[in-house]
């Protein structure tokens, strides 16, 4: 029925020649037989870019382990009359094997970083003292219980002729009326003289966020989330430590 109205409105002489070529295209459709394969057409679309161009900040590029990896800094500070006190985790760092697996080469740690007061409200973060914590050392500082202290030592040049040259020791001791905990560091630097020792008292409350903050990034400093997400391995391919800075691989893995 459909083919025989197309024949006749073909045959009608109000029909223009343009038009008689479209239905004709129309009526050739129509023939064509369903079991027939229709060949799919392959559509090509092109854009041209020239007159524009996209910045990308460095935080935004991600790059592979050779070449720096992904570079994420965190930290929280505690302000008090006395001094200031930062806590920065440093991530572990992986390496991969010839066989392709890879294991980890450094565990992370926990900077904490202490600068004197220079005035009200304002502290000399270029005179900063930084002490690494390993994730044992974290485990005793999350630990203590009610009226108990800890006291770490490190010496960044142990084992080499330098030793003893530089001595770092960090005291976590109670309050009388156990509300809260004194941070006491105290470094000797005979190569620079320096002797500098800050003393900062945390509260409950904020013992109660150092905690929390170091029970829940210990799994990390491990590189146990790795395991359970390896996709996440290529942003630990790199150092996050400056070489100029004191950092975990020559003040406490020895």
């Amino acid at each position: 029925m459909a083919l025989h109205s197309i024949r006749n409105v073909l045959s009608s002489p109000a029909i223009s020649s343009s038009a008689r070529r479209w239905m004709g295209d129309v009526r050739s459709i129509c023939r064509c037989s369903p079991s027939s394969p229709v060949k799919p057409l392959r559509l090509q679309t092109k854009a041209d870019y020239s007159g524009y161009s996209t910045s990308v900040s460095p935080a935004q590029t991600r790059t592979n382990g050779s070449q720096g990896g992904r570079r994420v800094f965190v930290d929280f500070k505690f302000y008090k009359t006395r001094g200031a006190m930062s806590m920065r985790p440093v991530k572990p760092v992986f390496r991969f094997l010839d066989t392709g697996a890879a294991v980890l080469e450094r565990e992370g740690s926990l900077f904490l970083e202490f600068a004197p007061p220079l005035a009200q409200r304002q502290y000399d973060w270029n005179r900063k003292q930084i002490f690494a914590l390993s994730v044992m050392e974290l485990g005793h500082l999350v630990g203590l219980a009610p009226g108990e202290s800890c006291e770490f030592f490190h010496d960044p040049n142990m084992g080499k002729s330098e030793a003893g040259k530089i001595r770092k020791s960090l005291k976590i001791e109670p309050m009388k009326d156990q509300g809260g905990f004194f941070f006491n560091l105290s470094v000797v630097n005979k190569q620079e003289n320096v002797d500098e020792r800050v003393n900062i008292a945390l509260t409950r409350a904020e013992y109660s966020v150092l905690r929390s903050s170091v029970n829940y990034i210990i799994p990390y400093l491990m590189g146990w989330h790795t395991f359970v997400d390896p996709s996440t391995l290529e942003d630990y391919l790199a150092d996050d430590e400056n070489s100029g800075l004191m950092t975990t691989k020559n003040e406490w893995e020895k």
